[in-house]
């Protein structure tokens, strides 16, 4: 019985919608120095993003926020340890399927013919991206670069949902909790 709740409980991990892009962290970084943090002003974005982006951009401040409390770094407005950048793209996509040998067309002449599978496509969805850079302020300096990725649906805007992906990507931040 054990065994079986063990077993699910890695199931359901592995199967998490959030896709980790990109985590590379500065491996000299003296993350021990760093105390506090703002982030970067995103309000210099050229165009006016729809109210909809910027109430998900408050949503993954506010989840990037808690999970830099957890570790120990307290906001600042005033001169900040670190620096952190956020972005969100939204990106469409193709849902593709391999044909099989059953959609070959049928045989017409005597030589050469061969089969051969190919991609077709069969819909679009849309695919969403948080991008977080952690930048040490004094020197200007790249000490963390990530990124996490999921297919938007009608949940996607939901602060619980961008908590867990938040949540996901900051599993591989490189500050160990206090």
């Amino acid at each position: 019985m054990r065994q079986t709740v063990v077993m699910l409980l890695l199931l359901l991990v592995g199967c998490s919608p959030f896709r980790i892009v990109r985590n590379q962290a500065d491996p000299a970084a003296q993350w021990s120095e760093y105390r506090t943090f703002a982030f970067v002003d995103t309000n210099r974005i050229a165009g006016a993003p729809g109210a909809t982006y910027q109430i998900a951009v408050d949503m993954i401040k506010q989840a990037v926020a808690s999970e830099m409390r957890e570790r120990g770094f307290q906001p600042s407005t005033n001169n900040p340890d670190l620096l952190v950048n956020l972005g969100v793209v939204v990106q469409e996509k193709t849902q593709t399927r391999q044909t099989t040998i059953q959609e070959a067309p049928l045989y017409i002449g005597q030589r050469r013919y061969h089969w051969q599978s190919r991609e077709v496509p069969v819909g679009t969805y849309e695919e969403g991206t948080i991008n977080i850079h952690v930048v040490d302020a004094q020197r200007n300096a790249l000490l963390w670069d990530a990124a996490v990725a999921s297919v938007i649906n009608r949940r996607s805007a939901d602060p619980a949902r961008i908590g867990e992906a938040v949540d996901r990507l900051f599993q591989k931040f490189p500050a160990p909790r206090p």
